[in-house]
């Protein structure tokens, strides 16, 4: 019988089901997010997560990439992932979050470079669901969610929540994979050189900022590194360079526990005034402006 949706989310936001006996698992739902999010401020995603969007819109930057989300779409979010909330319109959705420790006990392991390539490569980023696949997940999510809140003393507990979870996991990844419009990933040496180049930089912005740094690892010149990577991913090594950088100052400087001269050292510059300088040059405000307009704590969505 074909299962018809009831979407009575909460109006609060951020309701949170877990329990200490599923410790590194949760699902919430966050609705009516229209002052919650704060556009143009990078965050840090510190665990997986998938997204089911139940309605609205949302663009989000991430990983030098835009994605538009709307109502049906799944998005895979992955920790230490860096992500931006460029503008959205009223929008709810439901989110299965789980850390490493948890995928760990589940027999699932990937590498970081695994995460980062995965991410980057589109294999596993964002994707539409068909009206049934939304149906089903979207009752197999709310499944979950119950028997989060089963007594902890119940027999079996933490087997029946194992096995929903593992269910949602596979089952999306069947959807993915039987997508119409499926794209594999590229592996043509422009996409590879790339990819080893953004693999680079996650482990080395914050000490290194020149492309002659990263095209002297991957045995290459400069301008050659530049082309590729403009390339694939239209924008030039040092463009890439600037981004990651900044958007790691962005978090710092958001973050009451750092003072702008610990963010200059942070990042390897010689002095607050030269990271000013650099943060200005690339932003169009300095550094003391853009944390006065954007201390914490701000709402993030993953």
């Amino acid at each position: 019988m074909q299962r018809t949706l009831n979407h009575n989310i909460p109006q609060e936001m951020g309701l949170v089901y877990n329990s200490k006996d599923s410790e590194g698992l949760e699902v919430s739902r966050i609705d009516q997010l229209s002052k919650g999010v704060c556009n143009n401020q990078p965050f840090r995603a510190v665990s997986f997560a998938f997204i089911l969007v139940i309605k609205g819109r949302i663009n989000i930057k991430t990983n030098f990439r835009n994605e538009t989300l709307k109502e049906k779409d799944i998005f895979f979010v992955f920790p230490d992932s860096v992500y931006e909330v460029m503008d959205h319109t009223d929008f709810s959705f439901i989110k299965i979050t789980f850390n490493k420790d948890y995928l760990s006990k589940e027999g699932i392991f990937l590498t970081a470079a695994q995460h980062y390539t995965v991410f980057q490569s589109k294999s596993i980023n964002k994707f539409s669901l068909k009206r049934d696949e939304y149906n089903d997940l979207y009752h197999d999510v709310l499944a979950l969610e119950k028997k989060l809140k089963i007594a902890a003393d119940m027999p079996y507990r933490n087997d029946i929540i194992r096995n929903s979870f593992i269910e949602i996991l596979y089952d999306l990844l069947l959807s993915h994979n039987n997508r119409d419009n499926f794209e594999p990933p590229r592996r043509d040496s422009k996409s590879e050189l790339t990819t080893n180049f953004l693999n680079l930089l996650s482990l080395h912005f914050k000490k290194e900022r020149l492309v002659i740094f990263y095209a002297s690892k991957l045995y290459i010149t400069p301008r050659h590194l530049s082309q590729v990577v403009k390339s694939v991913t239209g924008k030039t090594a040092g463009e890439l360079i600037d981004e990651m950088v900044i958007g790691e100052a962005k978090i710092l400087l958001a973050n009451y526990a750092h003072n702008i001269s610990s963010v200059a050292e942070a990042l390897n510059f010689a002095n607050a005034s030269f990271f000013g300088k650099y943060f200005k040059k690339n932003t169009g405000i300095s550094p003391s402006v853009y944390r006065m307009e954007n201390r914490l704590p701000h709402q993030t969505i993953f």
